[in-house]
């Protein structure tokens, strides 16, 4: 494959996915979002007076939205509500082993860079040293990455 044939393709994929985020966030002003969501998914209301609410949905009608909230159940009407926000399960985990693989990855070529040379009693003293060293930083890095949080779901037009 010649070389501009390959970056017309990452241009078009990049594109692609530029068009497909915009169209994503367009479509957060339907209220036909809200009746995806299911029974006892956690949720943060705001209300058009800047009150916020939050608790978990209990019922989605054409025109209100039950949530259970802290301290009480709360029936809101479709003309209060100005954004609907989902909680998005955390994945620290998961960046953490991913990290971890980098990071190991990164330290043993860093570490064979440095073996390359003559080094007597110690051959793989490179290696040894900065390929856990590696592994540490890239978990660190990986834990610290925030993941889940808030997504809109329903924003008023």
């Amino acid at each position: 494959m010649t070389k501009p044939v390959m970056e017309l393709r990452v241009v078009a994929l990049l594109f692609s996915a530029l068009v497909a985020n915009v169209a994503a966030q367009a479509q957060t002003g339907s209220w036909a979002n809200l009746s995806q969501l299911a029974p006892g998914t956690e949720t943060r209301v705001t209300l058009s007076g800047g009150r916020t609410l939050r608790g978990s949905v209990q019922t989605v009608t054409s025109d209100s939205l039950a949530i259970n909230a802290a301290k009480s159940q709360e029936k809101l009407s479709r003309t209060e509500i100005k954004k609907v926000e989902t909680k998005r399960p955390g994945h620290r985990g998961r960046n953490a082993l991913i990290g971890l693989g980098i990071g190991a990855g990164g330290g043993l070529a860093i570490g064979a860079g440095i073996d390359s040379g003559d080094h007597g009693w110690f051959p793989n003293l490179g290696k040894a040293i900065v390929t856990p060293l590696g592994a540490i930083v890239g978990t660190i890095v990986g834990v610290l990455i925030p993941s889940g949080g808030w997504h809109e779901v329903y924003r008023t037009p």
